[in-house]
Formats: C-alpha cells, sequence, structure tokens
C-alpha cells in the first residue's frame, strides 16, 4: 500500500514534468525556470503539502 506522503510525492512530480514540457512548448526560457519549476513543484510544494496534511492530523 502506497503512503499519502509517498502519493502527494508522486503527483507533484508527475505536475512538474507536465510543467516542464508545458513551459518549454510555449515560448523559450532561459536556462533557471527548469530548475525552479523542479525544485518550486517537485521538492516544496510536496513538503509543504505534507507538513500542512501532519499538522491538520495531530
Amino acid at each position: 500500500m502506497v503512503s499519502r506522503e509517498n502519493s502527494v510525492i508522486a503527483v507533484c512530480i508527475a505536475a512538474a514534468v507536465v510543467l516542464l514540457f508545458v513551459t518549454a512548448e510555449v515560448a523559450p526560457q532561459p536556462a533557471w525556470v527548469g530548475g525552479a519549476i523542479v525544485v518550486g513543484v517537485g521538492v516544496l510544494l510536496p513538503l509543504a503539502i505534507n507538513g500542512s496534511l501532519d499538522r491538520s492530523a495531530e
């Protein structure tokens, strides 16, 4: 069985990949935009979501 934390992380990583492809296709972006998307959506967002869910569960 997949834990809630792993589900949140998987969905955020999938969203980051989709967002990377969409931004790459829409218009040329500076190189830092891809890194910002990966860090923001793939790392920081799941940390924030899981932290919020952990606090509300207590």
